[in-house]
């Protein structure tokens, strides 16, 4: 251990997680960590023991006020558990790998939550919890246990690198608070501490900077608008401006450069991103006692059964920092300061936003050609921007409920947008057969890795798009079918694998490498190893076999894999181990809600709880139904049932793979 002086402790996460015993008191919320978290953590650990393998990689600080009870010392936690739990379920899966072999017995507990303290213990012995309060331990053990491998693979690390590298170089600042604090005092400054300046907003400083002063109110103009990811670009601009920049319609952009735009632009010193004279802009007081006086009328809110369009009524599947790093990545790589070894740096990554945009900078040695960048970049984003308003999936919330919607905006009387469905059948605003597919493809693709470094399908996706001059559903349907097919076939059951960006860059359609005669079956008949991908691939070509059967189903965040026969099954059942128990015929993709309601229940028992209930029928996915469906007219799921519909998915997979090409 390393002291830094008489209150601060630098840690080494082996030092932590050995030395000292760390309380979680019960005024703390619960453990409640899940994918998006768990797989940044291993990433960022990952991307320092593979870069900067010889500097230490610091992870955070652990605020503790240190308390004596019947003579015994112990830290309590007041800031931080989350990421310390995560390390402790991470070290006891690194343990059953035998490279933590010094990790005896977590050093870090509850106070007054028994069901987690005993999950803790029990990873120790590889077994698992089925207590649903301890279910986030389990879910995250399973997702490190799941994806370690494959990520490290990725990287080129072994499992021995990288845990040499997190136990002697990943470090924790433990910072003891004064033993007079008040604690509820701490607490309300940590809850009302200021937020720090955003990386993008020192990016945006950054490539400002490269531009002329006369420039600056354009950049600032468009980058504003942009970095609203919850509402659609075209509304975070003036009437006037949103006719300029998109036309009568306010659908396309029309300039293709920045200059020409700077020229035509008016821009007031004072000109906020809502024009004063639209309903949704703010009012002074003043201005309100005026209105009154005038008799002016205000129109009443509307309750989301207009399709007007609210500013929080549209949910970004990706943050603004990951969007400048998506459109980044698809304007370099044809543009003409593209550079092979710049390009291969360009990671979706945004923990690494600024470096990324400076070594870009960086390759472009005269001055004026770095201007000229920031003011092609700054036009490429407006213009994805676009692209990605209209042929992206959002969450769209309204009337109470949420769903995927695929919609674009469109202008009507009185300078009022309207939200209607990108792919309509004539001039009616119902959706098209093939848009429903390229909605349905999108969020399998979406759920499959929500995590925001994981979306090399949206980065094909706006590569695509940037390099087409006119999209239709037919064209946008057939690459992202193409790209599932890919995925499937050079990255998860292919007998020669491909990585994400060569698959994405090698060519404009997307065709895989790899056909139907390279596929290894043994890559899914792995047990709870299967990727999500699979799964919702599988759901996907179900739902479209029959789409008016399965109306109502919907992609959502189904992550836990299990085994519909149960590995541990109840006294007096078989075991089936060995006999098609892992195979892909007994596996199904459940969410972490229900996953300890699944447990080692029979199928039947499966049946009676999800499968009979229409309500809980349609969250399902649907291999999942066609497994209760059988259990349902069988009465039984053992090895027969099992083998019988192994075979029958694989060729339901087989024969959409086939359709490719």
């Amino acid at each position: 251990m390393a002291t830094i002086d008489n209150n601060l402790a630098q840690l080494t996460v082996k030092e932590f997680l050995s030395e000292g015993k760390y309380v979680i008191p019960i005024y703390q919320r619960n453990y409640d960590w899940g994918e998006r978290e768990t797989l940044q953590l291993l990433e960022d650990i990952s991307d320092y023991a593979k870069n900067n393998n010889s500097q230490n990689y610091y992870i955070g600080s652990a605020v503790v006020f240190i308390r004596t009870v019947n003579g015994e010392t112990y830290f309590e936690i007041i800031d931080g558990q989350q990421r310390l739990t995560t390390l402790t379920i991470l070290t006891s899966l690194l343990k059953h790998l035998n490279v933590a072999n010094w990790f005896e017995k977590p050093n870090l507990s509850y106070d007054h939550r028994k069901e987690a303290d005993d999950a803790l213990v029990m990873l120790q012995k590889n077994q698992y919890s089925e207590h649903q309060a301890a279910q986030h331990i389990i879910d995250v053990y399973g997702l490190f246990s799941k994806n370690i491998h494959q990520v490290l693979k990725a990287k080129g690390l072994s499992v021995a690198d990288f845990a040499d590298y997190l136990f002697s170089k990943v470090i924790i600042l433990r910072i003891p608070v004064p033993q007079d604090t008040q604690l509820n005092h701490y607490f309300e400054i940590m809850n009302t501490r200021g937020e720090q300046l955003e990386k993008h907003e020192v990016l945006k400083a950054v490539l400002m900077n490269k531009l002329s002063p006369n420039e600056h109110k354009l950049f600032h103009l468009i980058w504003e608008a942009c970095s609203d990811m919850s509402s659609y670009v075209q509304m975070n601009f003036t009437v006037g401006q949103r006719t300029l920049i998109f036309g009568d319609k306010w659908k396309n952009l029309q300039f293709e450069d920045f200059d020409s735009l700077c020229e035509e632009i008016e821009i007031d010193d004072n000109s906020s991103l809502i024009e004063d004279n639209e309903d949704c802009s703010p009012r002074t007081l003043n201005n309100l006692f005026e209105d009154a006086k005038n008799n002016r009328r205000y129109e009443l809110p509307r309750d989301g059964s207009q399709d007007e369009g609210k500013q929080d009524r549209f949910g970004s599947i990706i943050n603004f920092p990951n969007f400048l790093l998506q459109v980044l990545k698809v304007c370099y790589h044809d543009s003409d300061f593209y550079r092979e070894d710049v390009d291969a740096g360009i990671r979706l990554d945004d923990k690494v936003l600024i470096p990324t945009f400076q070594n870009v900078l960086k390759s472009i040695q005269d001055e004026t050609e770095r201007k000229r960048f920031v003011k092609f970049f700054i036009i490429e984003l407006l213009f994805l921007r676009v692209q990605y308003d209209s042929y992206v999936i959002k969450r769209e919330y309204i009337n109470g409920s949420e769903s995927w919607s695929l919609k674009s905006i469109r202008k009507y009387d009185n300078n009022k947008a309207n939200y209607v469905n990108t792919f309509s059948m004539g001039s009616s605003e119902d959706e098209n057969d093939l848009g429903k597919e390229i909605r349905m493809l999108e969020a399998m693709f979406h759920v499959s890795a929500p995590t925001q470094i994981y979306k090399h399908w949206l980065n094909a996706l706006l590569y695509c798009i940037h390099k087409k001059e006119s999209i239709d559903s037919s064209f946008l349907r057939n690459r992202l079918y193409h790209l599932a097919c890919s995925y499937m076939l050079d990255i998860y059951i292919g007998k020669h694998k491909s990585d994400f960006e060569d698959v994405i860059y090698r060519s404009d359609d997307f065709l895989p490498y790899n056909n139907t005669d390279n596929i290894d079956w043994n890559q899914i008949d792995c047990g709870c190893n299967v990727q999500n991908f699979v799964f919702n691939f599988y759901d996907f070509i179900t739902w479209k076999a029959n789409p008016s059967k399965y109306s109502k189903f919907e992609f959502s965040y189904r992550t836990s894999v299990e085994h519909f026969y149960p590995q541990n099954p109840m006294p007096g059942y078989d075991n089936l181990k060995g006999r098609g128990l892992d195979s892909f015929g007994n596996l199904c993709l459940i969410s972490r809600g229900m996953n300890s309601k699944f447990s080692n229940n029979m199928p039947k028992a499966k049946l009676d709880n999800f499968g009979l209930v229409e309500e809980v029928r349609n969250g399902l996915s649907l291999k999942l139904l066609e497994m209760m469906d059988i259990v349902k007219s069988k009465g039984d799921w053992g090895v027969t049932e099992i083998k019988k519909f192994d075979k029958f998915a694989k060729n339901r997979i087989l024969e959409a793979l086939k359709q490719v090409g």
